[in-house]
């Protein structure tokens, strides 16, 4: 006999007679959740045919309805009218019942590949323009703070603003390193301890909640556009972080009358503004979103 489970709109099974009585006596499975086996008619509540006892015997019933055809009365025993969407599929019982699930030891050649299950494209999870820029506006003036015992000596020294701003890169960079040589050891040190400490805490805040000091601030956090889930090393750091660096330190540097960094900042947050995920260039580059905490959060670890 295949005895099939339900809760929650998720169904679990196979199992046998004997399997269901030991999850029963366990207290695995609850009287409250639905049954159905053949030759059943419909799904029932398990508590109604064992007479509230942890033990099932199951009557001569007739009536086989296939399990795949789920009736309206099926659906009224789940308590609403949401009907269970996907094709069944086996589902331990710890996963049924939000447990770590079990290994499952089916051949690999006989399981029913599926596919991340990712949250419905609400348009109201989606961080808007604004507080991502306001996000980006905290992360340079901590990040410039970092830097504050460095620019208040190099200021000191009188710096020449076209020399420093006019002309090809290597000359800008030869006149700002030889400015760079005179300032004081202790300051250049401090700043550079600071700034360490600054990326150091950026980096552990991104791996472990797909958040800057900014998007905490703020209430965002980056996701993967697939799962909703915190994004791998790979989109998270390598591409969202280094390669962009790397893409906005090689603007800054090209030779042209504009700014290429904020240039490419403002296109990053037009792009997004026009899509429909919110997602600027980089974010397309990473396969990643920019949400709202509050509507998106990670699932803790199950113990």
């Amino acid at each position: 006999m295949k005895i099939y489970l339900a809760r929650n709109h998720v169904q679990a099974g196979p199992y046998t007679l004997d399997e269901l009585n030991t999850m029963l006596a366990s207290q695995e499975v609850v009287l409250d959740d639905l049954i159905w086996h053949a030759p059943m008619s419909q799904w029932q509540r398990l508590g109604d045919l064992t007479a509230g006892q942890l033990y099932y015997q199951p009557a001569d019933l007739t009536n086989k309805q296939p399990l795949a055809e789920l009736s309206q009365s099926t659906t009224q025993a789940f308590g609403d009218n949401v009907e269970l969407q996907n094709k069944p599929r086996r589902v331990s019982v710890a996963e049924l019942y939000g447990q770590k699930p079990a290994v499952d030891d089916t051949p690999a050649w006989q399981q029913t590949p599926t596919k991340p299950i990712s949250k419905p494209n609400s348009q109201t999870a989606y961080a808007s323009i604004g507080s991502r820029f306001l996000a980006v506006m905290i992360n340079v003036v901590l990040f410039m703070l970092t830097l504050l015992p460095f620019l208040q000596q190099f200021i000191k020294l009188n710096p020449d603003p076209v020399a420093l701003n006019t002309g090809n890169f290597a000359t800008r960079m030869a006149y700002a390193q030889e400015l760079a040589a005179k300032i004081p050891a202790d300051a250049a040190t401090l700043s550079s301890l600071l700034l360490l400490a600054y990326c150091v805490i950026q980096l552990i805040l991104i791996i472990s909640r797909g958040q800057s000091f900014g998007k905490m601030a703020v209430g965002i956090r980056t996701v993967d556009a697939q799962t909703f889930e915190k994004p791998s090393f790979f989109k998270g750091v390598v591409l969202r972080v280094l390669v962009l660096f790397f893409i906005y330190q090689l603007s800054s540097g090209l030779p042209l009358p504009i700014n290429m960094t904020l240039i490419l900042l403002m296109v990053n947050y037009f792009i997004a503004a026009k899509s429909t995920h919110k997602q600027g260039w980089h974010d397309k580059l990473a396969g990643t979103v920019v949400v709202k905490t509050a509507e998106v959060g990670f699932q803790k670890a199950k113990k």
